[in-house]
């Protein structure tokens, strides 16, 4: 049996001074129309948050936090941020991305004990 893991993914990111020059109003209809949309269809699939970092790092302006179980819907979801205008017209880029597994040497020491007891069972 595949072991249910815990992944957790952090998104870095970069918005762009078109997007900045743009109003809150401007941002906000266009995120309506071209994300929300993505987020939506992942919402059952991934856990998301979004943080704002700009008055604290200067690598990144904006970080997400995703969790799941299953790393092909995280994929998905980039392949459709990729294909939006938000990325492909420059508005912003994905810098940096980091992932973990969350408490993955518990599971690993779980699965190794059933292999052991399973060797033992064995023999």
């Amino acid at each position: 049996m595949k072991p249910k893991l815990t992944y957790t993914v952090i998104m870095c990111y970069n918005f762009s001074n078109t997007w900045l020059g743009m109003t809150r109003d401007q941002r906000k209809a266009f995120e309506m129309e071209h994300v929300v949309p993505i987020f939506a269809h992942y919402d059952k699939l991934l856990r998301r948050r979004a943080y704002d970092a700009e008055g604290f790092c200067t690598e990144f302006t904006d970080f997400m936090i995703i969790e799941t179980s299953d790393l092909a819907y995280y994929y998905y979801m980039v392949e459709e941020l990729r294909d939006s205008r938000l990325l492909s017209d420059g508005l912003c880029s994905i810098d940096k991305v980091f992932i973990g597994i969350e408490d993955g040497y518990h599971q690993f020491e779980e699965d190794l004990a059933k292999e052991v007891d399973h060797e033992s069972v064995a023999a």
